[in-house]
C-alpha cells in the first residue's frame, strides 16, 4: 500500500501469559520470528517521535519505515526491547503508572533504565488502565496529567507521548492530552498510519498471540490492512454509547 506506515502494537511477550492476557501475549519465539520478518522486509525502524515530526511536516522519513510499540508496561517488555535494540530497531513503551512494580510489570528501575536508552521512548498510558472516554472530565484529566508527572519523576526525563488505554478516546480526551503538554498520542484503529494521520491519534495495528511472521510480513506490505481514517468512526461512537448505557444500568441496580 503506497504511503502506508505500519505501527505495530504489542503487549506482553512471554511464554507464560498472565490470566486474562492470553489473547494479547506473544510468545518469545514468535516475537523473534516477527523481528526477523521486519528485517527481511527491508523496513527501517523509526521512533514515534520521528513519525510525529513527519506528520507535522518537519522531517522526512525513510522510504520504508516501521514503528514498534508496547502497551501497559509488562516486565517481559524489557527483554523484548533488548532484542529490538540488538537489531537496531527503536521502540516506544507506554507504561500504566499504577502498575509499576506490580507482579508481572516493569519495576521503577527498569522503566528508568529503558528511558535512558537512545532507541527507546517511554510514554504514558494513564495512571489506571481505564477507558478515558467513559469517566468524568476531572478524573480523566488526572489520569492523563498524573501519569506523565509520575514517569517524569521516575525517569528524570521529559515524557512527551501518550497512548490511550484500550485505544479509547474522544474529543475531550484528545484535548486533555494536548493540554497536559504531550506532543503526540497513539490510538489503535488496527490500521496503517500515513502522512495525513492525526499526531494525537496515531493508528497502530495490534499483534495478537496467534499472529504469524507471515502475517507480519503482509501487514508491512499493507496487505489486508486499511489506512487510518480521519476523525472518529460512527461505529466507535455507537460502542461508547452502549458501554455508557450499561454503566448507568449497573449503577441504578446497585442503588436499589
Amino acid at each position: 500500500m503506497s504511503g502506508s506506515i505500519p505501527v505495530l502494537l504489542y503487549h506482553s511477550v512471554s511464554d507464560h501469559a498472565a490470566p486474562g492476557s492470553e489473547h494479547h501475549t506473544v510468545s518469545r519465539r514468535s516475537f523473534a520470528a516477527h523481528v526477523k520478518a521486519i528485517a527481511a522486509a527491508g523496513r527501517t525502524g523509526i521512533a514515534i517521535a520521528e513519525l510525529v515530526e513527519a506528520l507535522r511536516g518537519t522531517r522526512s522519513l525513510p522510504e520504508r519505515p516501521v514503528a514498534i510499540s508496547f502497551d501497559d508496561g509488562y516486565a517481559d517488555n524489557y527483554d523484548a526491547v533488548g532484542l529490538l535494540v540488538d537489531r537496531g530497531l527503536p521502540s516506544s513503551v507506554y507504561v500504566t503508572t499504577s502498575a509499576i512494580g506490580q507482579p508481572g510489570r516493569l519495576s521503577g528501575a527498569s522503566v528508568a533504565e529503558l528511558a535512558r536508552l537512545p532507541e527507546v521512548d517511554v510514554g504514558a498510558h494513564a495512571v489506571n488502565h481505564r477507558r478515558l472516554d467513559e469517566i468524568d472530565v476531572r478524573g480523566m484529566a488526572a489520569e492523563v496529567r498524573d501519569s506523565r508527572a509520575a514517569l517524569e519523576e521516575l525517569t528524570q526525563l521529559p515524557v512527551l507521548s501518550f497512548a490511550y488505554p484500550h485505544g479509547a478516546y474522544d474529543r475531550r480526551v484528545r484535548a486533555a492530552v494536548i493540554d497536559s503538554g504531550y506532543l503526540s498520542a497513539a490510538a489503535v484503529k488496527n490500521a496503517a498510519s500515513h502522512l495525513a494521520d492525526d499526531p494525537f491519534a496515531i493508528a497502530r495495528w495490534t499483534v495478537l498471540s496467534g499472529t504469524t511472521a507471515s502475517r507480519i510480513a503482509e501487514v508491512l506490505e499493507g496487505r489486508g490492512i486499511p489506512q487510518a481514517w480521519s476523525g472518529e468512526r460512527l461505529r466507535t461512537r455507537g460502542y461508547r454509547a452502549v458501554r455508557r448505557h450499561r454503566q448507568r444500568l449497573v449503577a441504578r441496580m446497585g442503588a436499589r
